[in-house]
């Protein structure tokens, strides 16, 4: 009997094809249901592989089991996703001090409820049958404002003859996509993409009433989320420099190695350097070199942080760890992301602390072509 209860959750699984909805042009008999006979929080718990049970472990610590169950739909993150912001978390302590340890139930304690309850909907079901080409916005438990979901049409595929689509959890970041209805995505130069989460299984019908939508494993859980640049940076290009200049807000921690993330705009570093966007990670550490920029003006290659990345002091100027590091930024070269983070105790309430970092170009035909990246600071 267990194992036939094993299949039969697997066949449940299995009527939600990845990332499509469960749509007539499967079968000449119409629409197929994905509906189980377990409550949200239960059909979780019972998957044969056990791909939730970090995140119900989530779910347990803040008492949301009855909020699962009562939502008109849950936006599922798999324990790959919850397991990727524990790394993240662990990553920035282990930063500075590779021995030091991160609990589980520390990771626990620092998770805000609210980012929680963000992939909670209590308003009405939203699935692939529901959602337009266009982004329709939503309101989450949170009221976290930004939120938005749609289809998107995929080229098409040999095992089909009608239209395919593909469902999203997006959240805004600064000026929206635009999304055609063939399903071209097009991002403002200057602007930053939208975070856009596939849904690897959506539309299962619980017997709580919840619609489930399963994020993809590479979604990562909370941390795709966390508050970004929404205004974006002030933008000069002079010459052979081009500046970013950002203004960012951290508040203050005594005891925790916390920040914020900036996204590099490669559209626009791309039309600097005159290459492809998607060329620009590779190339660094070959034909880009990244610098710390001295408050003097003058660059230095040697990494005092994790690789690439840089502490500075009060007056911006790099520094080892320790008691002069105020602020460190480092580069996360795969997704082109700066990580800044504030030495816990060690900034002030009130004060901005100025740090500089420049990507520079070797172009073959321009010369040296200095990206400049600046991050005022204000702690809160």
């Amino acid at each position: 009997m267990k194992t036939l209860y094993r299949l039969a959750l697997l066949l449940a699984f299995g009527l939600t094809v990845i990332g499509c909805k469960k749509a007539a042009y499967l079968t000449d008999d119409g629409l197929h249901k994905a509906e189980v006979n377990l409550s949200t929080y239960d059909y979780l718990a019972a998957h044969p592989a056990g791909m939730f049970d970090t995140l119900l472990l989530v779910i347990d610590h803040f008492k949301l089991k009855d909020e699962i169950n009562k939502a008109k739909t849950f936006w599922a993150p798999s324990d790959y996703s919850v397991n990727r912001y524990f790394k993240q978390k662990a990553d920035s302590v282990k930063f500075v001090d590779e021995n030091a340890q991160y609990s589980f139930d520390q990771f626990l304690s620092e998770i805000p409820i609210d980012s929680v309850r963000a992939y909670i909907y209590n308003d009405a079901p939203y699935d692939l049958a529901t959602a337009s080409t266009a982004y329709t916005a939503i309101k989450n438990a949170s009221n976290i404002s930004g939120f938005v979901y749609h289809r998107q049409k995929q080229p098409k595929p040999l095992w089909s003859s009608g239209p395919v689509y593909n469902l999203y959890y997006v959240k805004i970041r600064g000026e929206a996509d635009q999304i055609s209805p063939d399903g071209i995505v097009t991002v403002k130069e200057d602007d930053m993409a939208d975070m856009r989460v596939y849904c690897q299984t959506t539309g299962i019908k619980t017997a709580s009433g919840t619609t489930l939508n399963i994020l993809a494993n590479t979604h990562t859980f909370v941390g795709d989320f966390t508050p970004r640049i929404l205004t974006g940076p002030k933008i000069v290009e002079a010459g052979s420099t081009l500046t970013f200049n950002y203004d960012l807000s951290i508040k203050y921690d005594a005891a925790g190695y916390t920040g914020t993330t900036v996204n590099v705009l490669l559209p626009r570093l791309a039309r600097f350097y005159g290459v492809e966007s998607g060329a620009i990670p590779a190339l660094i550490g070959k034909d880009i070199t990244y610098y710390a920029v001295q408050p003097d003006g003058t660059l230095n290659a040697n990494s005092t942080a994790n690789a690439p990345g840089h502490w500075f002091d009060a007056s911006g100027k790099t520094c080892s760890w320790g008691k002069d590091a105020r602020i460190v930024s480092e580069l996360a070269t795969a997704t082109m992301t700066f990580n800044i983070l504030q030495y816990p105790g060690q900034t002030t309430v009130g004060s901005t602390y100025t740090v500089r970092q420049s990507l520079v170009y070797k172009s073959k035909t321009k010369g040296d072509l200095n990206a400049v990246f600046v991050f005022n600071i204000k702690i809160k």
